[in-house]
Protein backbone atom coordinates (compact mmCIF):
# COMPACT_ATOMS: atom_id res chain seq x y z
CA UNK A 1 0.00 0.00 0.00
CA UNK A 2 1.06 3.61 -0.79
CA UNK A 3 2.25 5.91 1.82
CA UNK A 4 0.29 9.05 1.69
CA UNK A 5 3.94 10.50 1.50
CA UNK A 6 4.64 8.72 -1.25
CA UNK A 7 1.14 10.24 -3.66
CA UNK A 8 1.51 12.96 -6.12
CA UNK A 9 0.38 16.44 -5.10
CA UNK A 10 -2.70 17.09 -7.02
CA UNK A 11 -2.26 19.51 -9.94
CA UNK A 12 -5.34 22.49 -10.54
CA UNK A 13 -5.31 24.09 -13.85
CA UNK A 14 -3.49 27.37 -14.01
CA UNK A 15 -6.13 30.29 -12.60
CA UNK A 16 -8.39 27.50 -10.96
CA UNK A 17 -9.56 28.04 -7.49
CA UNK A 18 -8.79 25.20 -5.36
CA UNK A 19 -11.71 23.52 -4.63
CA UNK A 20 -13.60 24.34 -7.59
CA UNK A 21 -15.02 22.11 -10.53
CA UNK A 22 -15.47 23.39 -13.59
CA UNK A 23 -17.55 22.07 -16.37
CA UNK A 24 -17.75 24.66 -19.11
CA UNK A 25 -15.52 22.09 -21.31
CA UNK A 26 -18.24 19.22 -21.46
CA UNK A 27 -21.40 18.88 -23.44
CA UNK A 28 -24.96 19.45 -21.71
CA UNK A 29 -26.22 17.37 -23.33
CA UNK A 30 -24.51 14.41 -24.52
CA UNK A 31 -26.26 12.60 -26.25
CA UNK A 32 -28.58 15.83 -26.80
CA UNK A 33 -32.07 15.85 -25.88
CA UNK A 34 -34.45 14.90 -28.41
CA UNK A 35 -36.50 18.42 -27.57
CA UNK A 36 -36.39 21.51 -29.55
CA UNK A 37 -37.19 25.11 -27.75
CA UNK A 38 -40.90 26.46 -27.09
CA UNK A 39 -42.61 27.52 -30.19
CA UNK A 40 -41.18 30.86 -31.71
CA UNK A 41 -38.51 30.99 -29.16
CA UNK A 42 -35.90 33.98 -30.10
CA UNK A 43 -32.41 34.38 -29.50
CA UNK A 44 -29.17 36.81 -30.50
CA UNK A 45 -27.65 35.21 -34.03
CA UNK A 46 -25.40 36.55 -36.74
CA UNK A 47 -26.34 40.23 -37.37
CA UNK A 48 -29.67 39.13 -36.48
CA UNK A 49 -32.54 37.66 -34.36
CA UNK A 50 -33.15 33.80 -34.61
CA UNK A 51 -36.68 32.12 -33.75
CA UNK A 52 -37.32 28.53 -33.02
CA UNK A 53 -39.88 26.72 -35.23
CA UNK A 54 -43.73 27.39 -34.53
CA UNK A 55 -46.91 27.55 -36.11
CA UNK A 56 -50.04 29.58 -36.87
CA UNK A 57 -53.33 27.31 -36.08
CA UNK A 58 -56.88 28.75 -37.33
CA UNK A 59 -60.19 28.00 -37.99
CA UNK A 60 -63.01 30.02 -39.49
CA UNK A 61 -66.64 29.16 -38.43
CA UNK A 62 -69.48 30.59 -40.47
CA UNK A 63 -73.26 31.74 -39.54
CA UNK A 64 -75.64 32.21 -42.20
CA UNK A 65 -78.62 34.89 -41.41
CA UNK A 66 -81.81 34.28 -44.10
CA UNK A 67 -83.30 38.12 -44.01
CA UNK A 68 -86.93 38.28 -45.47
CA UNK A 69 -87.53 40.08 -48.81
CA UNK A 70 -90.86 41.24 -48.46
CA UNK A 71 -91.31 43.03 -45.04
CA UNK A 72 -92.32 41.27 -41.77
CA UNK A 73 -89.87 39.33 -39.88
CA UNK A 74 -86.63 40.37 -40.69
CA UNK A 75 -84.70 37.48 -40.26
CA UNK A 76 -86.48 34.29 -41.53
CA UNK A 77 -83.88 31.60 -40.98
CA UNK A 78 -80.31 31.26 -39.36
CA UNK A 79 -77.87 28.02 -39.66
CA UNK A 80 -74.39 27.83 -39.15
CA UNK A 81 -71.35 25.62 -41.26
CA UNK A 82 -70.16 22.49 -39.70
CA UNK A 83 -67.69 23.64 -36.41
CA UNK A 84 -64.33 23.18 -38.69
CA UNK A 85 -61.22 21.83 -36.79
CA UNK A 86 -57.82 23.43 -36.56
CA UNK A 87 -55.80 24.54 -40.20
CA UNK A 88 -51.81 24.44 -39.46
CA UNK A 89 -49.57 27.12 -41.61
CA UNK A 90 -46.04 26.67 -41.27
CA UNK A 91 -44.42 29.93 -41.44
CA UNK A 92 -41.57 30.83 -43.57
CA UNK A 93 -38.79 33.19 -42.91
CA UNK A 94 -38.51 37.18 -43.56
CA UNK A 95 -41.37 37.27 -46.33
CA UNK A 96 -44.24 35.56 -47.26
CA UNK A 97 -42.40 33.88 -50.12
CA UNK A 98 -39.43 32.94 -48.65
CA UNK A 99 -38.14 29.67 -46.86
CA UNK A 100 -40.39 27.48 -44.94
CA UNK A 101 -39.13 26.93 -40.70
CA UNK A 102 -38.16 23.25 -40.76
CA UNK A 103 -39.49 21.84 -37.92
CA UNK A 104 -36.65 18.99 -37.04
CA UNK A 105 -35.30 18.57 -33.97
CA UNK A 106 -31.96 17.64 -34.77
CA UNK A 107 -31.09 19.45 -38.09
CA UNK A 108 -32.34 23.10 -37.86
CA UNK A 109 -33.65 24.58 -33.74
CA UNK A 110 -33.46 28.06 -34.79
CA UNK A 111 -33.72 30.19 -37.62
CA UNK A 112 -31.81 33.11 -38.71
CA UNK A 113 -33.48 36.39 -39.59
CA UNK A 114 -32.70 39.60 -41.79
CA UNK A 115 -32.04 42.19 -38.51
CA UNK A 116 -32.84 42.98 -35.39
CA UNK A 117 -35.67 44.50 -33.71
CA UNK A 118 -39.06 43.84 -33.12
CA UNK A 119 -39.97 40.65 -34.31
CA UNK A 120 -43.69 39.56 -35.66
CA UNK A 121 -45.55 36.36 -36.98
CA UNK A 122 -47.22 37.45 -40.25
CA UNK A 123 -50.17 36.08 -41.82
CA UNK A 124 -52.49 36.71 -44.64
CA UNK A 125 -56.26 35.99 -45.46
CA UNK A 126 -58.20 35.67 -48.66
CA UNK A 127 -61.47 34.74 -47.51
CA UNK A 128 -62.98 34.17 -51.36
CA UNK A 129 -60.69 31.50 -51.77
CA UNK A 130 -62.97 28.51 -52.77
CA UNK A 131 -61.29 26.32 -50.38
CA UNK A 132 -61.94 26.75 -46.52
CA UNK A 133 -57.40 25.50 -46.35
CA UNK A 134 -56.39 28.50 -48.64
CA UNK A 135 -58.03 31.22 -46.60
CA UNK A 136 -54.59 31.36 -44.80
CA UNK A 137 -52.73 32.05 -47.78
CA UNK A 138 -49.67 33.25 -46.12
CA UNK A 139 -47.86 33.17 -42.86
CA UNK A 140 -43.96 34.45 -42.13
CA UNK A 141 -41.89 35.51 -39.32
CA UNK A 142 -40.27 38.97 -39.80
CA UNK A 143 -38.29 41.60 -37.69
CA UNK A 144 -40.22 45.10 -38.24
CA UNK A 145 -42.39 45.61 -41.17
CA UNK A 146 -46.15 46.72 -41.92
CA UNK A 147 -49.28 47.70 -40.02
CA UNK A 148 -51.94 45.15 -39.42
CA UNK A 149 -55.14 45.88 -42.44
CA UNK A 150 -57.58 44.21 -40.25
CA UNK A 151 -61.12 43.28 -42.27
CA UNK A 152 -63.71 45.54 -42.14
CA UNK A 153 -67.24 45.56 -40.17
CA UNK A 154 -69.96 44.65 -41.02
CA UNK A 155 -72.77 47.50 -40.41
CA UNK A 156 -76.27 46.87 -39.56
CA UNK A 157 -78.16 48.33 -42.81
CA UNK A 158 -76.29 46.05 -45.10
CA UNK A 159 -78.33 43.42 -46.31
CA UNK A 160 -76.49 41.31 -48.09
CA UNK A 161 -73.38 40.47 -46.55
CA UNK A 162 -70.91 37.38 -48.08
CA UNK A 163 -67.13 37.53 -47.78
CA UNK A 164 -66.69 34.43 -49.46
CA UNK A 165 -68.50 35.53 -52.77
CA UNK A 166 -65.75 35.88 -55.34
CA UNK A 167 -67.89 38.16 -57.77
CA UNK A 168 -68.02 41.38 -56.18
CA UNK A 169 -71.50 41.45 -57.30
CA UNK A 170 -72.57 43.19 -53.84
CA UNK A 171 -70.43 46.36 -53.06
CA UNK A 172 -72.07 45.15 -49.56
CA UNK A 173 -69.80 42.05 -49.56
CA UNK A 174 -66.95 44.10 -47.99
CA UNK A 175 -63.02 43.14 -47.65
CA UNK A 176 -62.07 39.87 -48.10
CA UNK A 177 -58.33 40.09 -47.77
CA UNK A 178 -56.38 40.59 -44.72
CA UNK A 179 -53.32 41.27 -43.62
CA UNK A 180 -53.08 40.33 -39.35
CA UNK A 181 -49.74 39.97 -36.97
CA UNK A 182 -49.00 38.93 -33.24
CA UNK A 183 -45.43 40.60 -31.81
CA UNK A 184 -43.03 37.95 -30.51
CA UNK A 185 -40.64 39.70 -28.77
CA UNK A 186 -37.60 42.19 -29.85
CA UNK A 187 -34.02 41.29 -30.04
CA UNK A 188 -31.49 44.06 -30.09
CA UNK A 189 -27.63 43.44 -30.26
CA UNK A 190 -25.73 43.94 -26.89
CA UNK A 191 -29.41 43.16 -24.93
CA UNK A 192 -31.65 41.38 -23.22
CA UNK A 193 -33.82 39.16 -25.44
CA UNK A 194 -37.63 40.21 -24.51
CA UNK A 195 -40.05 37.51 -25.25
CA UNK A 196 -43.72 38.61 -25.80
CA UNK A 197 -44.97 35.20 -26.88
CA UNK A 198 -44.19 32.42 -26.50
CA UNK A 199 -46.14 29.45 -28.10
CA UNK A 200 -47.96 28.31 -31.36
CA UNK A 201 -50.62 31.03 -32.10
CA UNK A 202 -54.21 30.46 -32.43
CA UNK A 203 -56.83 32.38 -35.24
CA UNK A 204 -60.44 31.45 -34.34
CA UNK A 205 -63.02 33.51 -36.15
CA UNK A 206 -66.68 34.29 -37.27
CA UNK A 207 -68.07 34.81 -40.56
CA UNK A 208 -71.08 36.46 -41.24
CA UNK A 209 -72.63 35.75 -43.92
CA UNK A 210 -76.68 37.51 -45.00
CA UNK A 211 -78.67 36.44 -47.87
CA UNK A 212 -82.09 37.20 -49.17
CA UNK A 213 -82.25 40.59 -48.54
CA UNK A 214 -83.66 43.32 -50.97
CA UNK A 215 -80.99 45.53 -51.90
CA UNK A 216 -76.66 46.03 -51.90
CA UNK A 217 -76.02 49.00 -50.19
Amino acid sequence: MAELEDMSPTVYPDGSVIGSLDASGNLPENPELLHRPHAFALMHGDDGAKVAYGQLLWRIDVLELELSSAGGEPVTGAGQDAISVFNTKVPTIDAADGDAMDAGINNTKYHQLDGYGDVYLYWTTDLAEATMADRVNACWVQVDGPAEDELDAVLVNFTNMDRMDASDTCPSDGQKEGTYRVKLGTVNEDEQVIQNHSSDVFWSIFLLKRTGGTSCH
